[in-house]
């Protein structure tokens, strides 16, 4: 399941943890920057989301169907936010913020990702809700 609301400027998005609603997200963010002619931020806000999304399905949610991921993308001054919030338990945020990853890891890298594409990235208290302020920079 995957519910879209458009929003003044930009769209909020309400899915159950289903890795295949990634792509559906992604979709709708490249369909937003083409009416908009911002093509040429796709890949890195894509990136973002994808990430975003998959940590909080993966790791918040544990691929738990039950529960839910929330996202808003919205179109700011000079570039985009993201914020994904999953229902699970939150984690150590604080602890991985400037973990570096090595060229043959496979895991841990979300945060290098945040690091190089978004201009800010913060949490909630409790770790389960992410906003990336991407920039375009």
């Amino acid at each position: 399941m995957l519910d879209f609301t458009p929003l003044h400027h930009g769209f909020d998005l309400e899915m159950d943890t289903d890795l295949s609603n990634v792509d559906l997200c992604v979709e709708r963010i490249r369909l937003f920057l083409e009416e908009r002619g911002e093509q040429g931020h796709l890949f890195a806000v894509t990136l973002l989301a994808r990430e975003a999304l998959n940590n909080a399905m993966i790791h918040g949610n544990g691929l738990d169907p039950a529960k839910r991921v929330s996202f808003r993308f919205t179109a700011t001054d000079g570039g985009y936010d993201l914020e994904v919030e999953d229902q699970g338990p939150g984690f150590d945020w604080q602890g991985h913020m400037q973990v570096s990853s090595g060229v043959d890891d496979i895991r841990g890298r979300g945060h290098e990702i945040y690091r190089n594409y978004a201009r800010a990235v913060s949490y909630n208290d409790r770790g389960n809700a992410l906003r990336l302020e991407y920039r375009g920079e």
